[in-house]
């Protein structure tokens, strides 16, 4: 009887084991860029940079996945880079690598970039503030200063304006520059609703047009030798906290 009720065992043992698929305990991705895969938690937007080009894709399971293709010449970033899912553990992964090679646009597109560069000296600039007070790289020789370009049809730029103002609070020895292509009487409205108590330079163009096509907003940490520490697009948890390692670094 023993033996009978082991064997009996053993076979409901193994018919358990054998129902559950190998795509139980997998991930369904979101997004695949240069052979990464991506879930939700990863925003798509973080992914996709200027010039990249994105086509949607489809699992066996109707699931929507987006395929990045991104431009010559862009390197993703290192803590980007960690979140992405190792193939073997994504639902479909290999039929989904394969359609991403075979669907490979046959023209790529080049990377342009913004217009500063982490380790070089910031461009030069003179501007006026709200208040007619002028800043330029000689006002702040010597000086840790932030600049956030934004514009005032971006979202994710008036809903991180709070949160820039506690930077300004916790840092009383950093310059806060916010720059854009308005005048006081678009800015001064905007920054009032969104309580955003930096230092605002107004019709800043030239410092503007460094976000080229990356889109806004574009946060810079410059050291006091004038030279960037600093320098991303996107108004993300991650981005800010990035942000404000560097500061916190560059005070002590």
């Amino acid at each position: 009887m023993k033996l009978l009720f082991s064997i009996l065992f053993s076979i409901i043992g193994f018919t358990g084991l054998y129902a559950q698929t190998p795509s139980d305990s997998l991930q369904q991705a979101a997004a695949i860029v240069d052979g990464m895969f991506f879930d939700k938690s990863t925003p798509a937007k973080s992914l996709i940079v200027g010039n990249s080009i994105v086509t949607p894709m489809k699992t066996p399971d109707g699931a929507r996945v987006l395929a990045i293709y991104l431009p010559d010449g862009y390197v993703m970033d290192e803590a980007l880079k960690a979140k992405a899912i190792p193939a073997e553990r994504v639902k479909y992964g290999d039929k989904l690598l394969r359609d991403y090679k075979q669907h490979k646009p046959l023209i790529s597109r080049v990377y342009e970039g913004i217009g500063v560069t982490v380790g070089e000296p910031f461009v030069k600039f003179e501007y006026s503030d709200t208040d007619n007070n002028v800043w330029n790289n000689e006002k702040l020789k010597n000086k840790i200063f932030v600049i956030n370009i934004w514009q005032s049809e971006c979202g994710p730029c008036r809903r991180e304006m709070p949160t820039l103002s506690q930077w300004k609070e916790r840092y009383p020895d950093v310059i806060f520059l916010s720059a854009s292509r308005h005048d006081k009487d678009v800015i001064l409205p905007i920054a009032e609703r969104h309580n955003f108590t930096w230092t605002h330079l107004q019709e800043a163009t030239d410092l503007v047009a460094l976000v080229g096509k990356e889109g806004f907003p574009l946060t810079i940490v410059v050291d006091k030798d004038g030279i960037v520490r600093f320098a991303k697009v996107g108004a993300t948890e991650e981005n800010q906290a990035e942000a404000i390692a560097v500061i916190e670094e560059l005070s002590h």
